[in-house]
């Protein structure tokens, strides 16, 4: 079970009372972290969702039912923040409808319960394991659903969500409509993950390839033409530092950059390779019947239904596969300036273009690789 939408910050240990909060939250270790969580746990944050939170069980009918709730609440606080929140202390205003839809796909697992059970007791010491079903019933699960569009209906009612912010908040299911993407649109760090830990969830052969897709065209900048016309023979291994990156020379630049590989990535690289095999040829294949037929090149069209696929099932707002190129890239330009600006630098810097002559070479690329997380994890059978 991937427990992935944590925030960077943490409270350890969890606070009992609001004058003591402000006492365990550890600040940011780099200058942009709060802008690369998905969530940030200032004091104020979380008064405000303390506040929704018992807003919330006041309208709740006394007795089992309530409590219920609250045990509801707990869990997914429990699953989305990594143990890290109970539901009490946790930011339910900024919870995004690609939130939900991850979180419900984890507590629907099998095996799951016991995982979030060791998450709660982790996070209260009073708390004794207890010992619970090898999964959650439908019942279970349709009140965590309501109990979530509960208290996001509270944090709207109590002013911390406008419309705009109220709507992105709801779960997109296949039954809501399928707006048109837009021609353009920044997609968040937090999106990414979503997608990723999406496609990490699919037992198939696609799910190593989706996410290290995914993860590439975001942290390396790729484009759909560059991700469709990358090698096998791309991948090239440091024996010096034994890192593994994946050269890629834009179209006009006089120089090749070398996109590094984090141990994550290359845990889906790995499963991905056992799939498709070593041949020479294409590293991304199409997939057919849940397997590589031939090693042949995808077509624009496949990784847009990729996207289209992966983002339904994450829960994020409809997008075209070149706004992950040109969000990852923009994200790592604005995380460079904040750092400068901090450092006294003052100076401004220039947003480059996608593709470009970089001054600081691969430092630069390891630098915007390094800001996703990429919740992959190795599964068996494949």
């Amino acid at each position: 079970m991937q427990l992935v939408l944590v925030s960077n910050q943490l409270l350890d240990p969890m606070p009992r009372r609001e004058e003591t909060l402000s006492a365990h939250i550890r600040p940011p270790s780099q200058a942009d972290s709060t802008e690369s969580a998905d969530f940030c746990l200032t004091p104020e944050e979380i008064k405000k969702g303390r506040l929704a939170y018992e807003a919330c069980l006041e309208s709740i009918k006394p007795g089992d039912p309530r409590r219920f709730t609250g045990e509801a609440l707990d869990v997914l606080a429990a699953v989305i923040s990594g143990g890290v929140c109970e539901g009490r202390y946790f930011p339910w205003q900024q919870v995004r409808g690609y939130h939900v839809a991850l979180t419900l796909s984890i507590v629907k697992e099998v095996g799951a319960p016991s995982k979030i059970e060791a998450l709660l007791c982790r996070n209260d010491d009073t708390r004794k394991f207890q010992q619970v079903a090898d999964r959650y019933t439908v019942k279970q699960t349709n009140r965590m659903t309501s109990s979530l569009k509960r208290v996001i209906e509270e944090c709207r009612n109590l002013g911390f969500l406008d419309d705009d912010e109220f709507e992105l908040a709801q779960p997109r299911g296949k039954d809501d409509g399928k707006p048109k993407a837009a021609p353009e649109r920044t997609i968040v760090e937090g999106e990414v993950r979503a997608l990723i830990a999406a496609s990490a969830m699919d037992t198939s052969c696609g799910g190593p390839r989706d996410a290290l897709m995914l993860g590439l065209a975001f942290s390396g900048g790729l484009r759909t033409i560059d991700l469709v016309n990358l090698n096998l023979d791309d991948l090239h291994f440091d024996k010096k530092t034994g890192q593994v990156t994946v050269k890629f020379k834009a179209p006009g630049a006089k120089r090749a950059r070398r996109i590094p590989l984090r141990n994550d990535q290359l845990i889906a690289l790995e499963d991905w390779l056992a799939a498709r095999g070593r041949k020479p040829g294409a590293l991304f294949c199409p997939i057919a019947r849940q397997e590589v037929t031939a090693v042949k090149r995808m077509s624009a069209a496949e990784m847009r239904q990729l996207c289209d696929r992966r983002g339904e099932e994450a829960g994020v707002l409809p997008f075209i596969p070149n706004d992950l190129a040109r969000s990852g890239l923009l994200a790592g330009e604005g995380s460079k300036r904040r750092a400068r600006a901090s450092a006294g630098e003052g100076a401004l810097v220039t947003v480059s273009p996608l593709y470009g002559d970089r001054d600081e070479g691969e430092r630069e690329d390891e630098q915007i690789a390094a800001r996703i997380h990429f919740p992959y994890r190795a599964r068996p059978g494949l």
